[in-house]
């Protein structure tokens, strides 16, 4: 019993030794990974550099709460070791930007070294087996990121397509009014409008096919891939590569755009009016 118990104490640190070793290196791959993208947004536009500044002061919220856990001895008495790991990862992300952080890490050292005899500055880990850890963790990140940028995607293609569609509804209406309404300003009016409804339609689902394409693209080719016998962690970093290049829709959709803009032309406004006043 006294064996079987040595061994799982053993296997216990030679993960933790493995888990924290490997969670300094996510951590600052992450740093470096969010400054990347902040000098990327900032170049790119000032709205995007507002939008990704939103988003890192959520994390860091969301970072905080997390590492709330680190000052409970509870969690502690029951933490595996990659909890610990994630958790240092996240202290070790945020340090730079956050004094809280800084503190949780303080904290994650003091206990690693008292409860388990570990240095996090030099925990003995098996070099090897650091590496596949760290691989593992960043293609589970990926994988998460793609996920929830495809679901972004979707959803923000439904909403456009939505208002592409009110937007159509619009028109029609405009146009039934342009070939029925008894006074010519009126008519003129109508068809005025149901033009700028067309137009606006247009745009609208010009900028919801991409997101459609790119959402919809990376899921078929992931399929592709792993029905050819691809690996699942593989697939993943091709996908990961994608997102990063952010390819544009594919030629087949412009096309289709073009197929539907012709199916819907604009009426002229003048022989709408000749045709009403014929009528009358």
């Amino acid at each position: 019993m006294a064996d079987e118990s040595d061994g799982i104490e053993e296997a216990f640190d030679g993960q933790l030794r493995i888990a924290v070793t490997a969670a300094g290196r996510i951590g600052e791959a992450l740093v470096r990974a969010r400054e990347d993208a902040a000098r990327r947004a900032q170049v790119q536009s000032e709205q995007e550099a507002r939008e990704l500044s939103s988003r890192f002061e959520a994390e860091k919220r969301a970072a905080r709460v997390e590492l709330g856990s680190v000052y409970r001895f509870d969690w502690w008495d029951r933490a595996t070791p990659e909890q610990i790991g994630g958790a240092l990862t996240t202290a070790r992300a945020w340090g730079s930007e956050d004094l809280e952080a800084v503190r949780a890490e303080g904290r994650i050292r003091d206990e690693l070294r008292t409860r388990y005899g570990v240095d996090v500055n030099n925990t003995g880990a098996d070099p090897a087996a650091v590496q596949a850890a760290v691989e593992a963790e960043q293609l589970r990140r990926q994988s998460d990121t793609e996920r929830q940028r495809s679901a972004t995607e979707q959803a923000e293609a439904v909403a456009l397509s939505r208002q592409a569609d009110e937007a159509d509804r619009t028109a029609e209406a405009s146009r039934d009014t342009a070939d029925t309404a008894p006074d010519e300003g009126e008519r003129e009016q109508a068809q005025m409008q149901a033009e700028r409804e067309q137009g606006r339609a247009e745009a609208t689902r010009e900028k919801a096919e991409p997101l459609y394409d790119s959402a919809e693209r990376r899921e078929r080719d992931a399929e592709k891939l792993q029905q050819r016998g691809v690996g699942k962690e593989a697939v993943t970093a091709k996908m990961a590569a994608d997102v990063s290049q952010r390819k544009p829709a594919t030629e087949a959709v412009k096309a289709q755009r073009v197929q539907s803009m012709e199916a819907r032309p604009n009426r002229p406004r003048s022989s709408r009016v000749q045709r009403t006043v014929v009528g009358r």
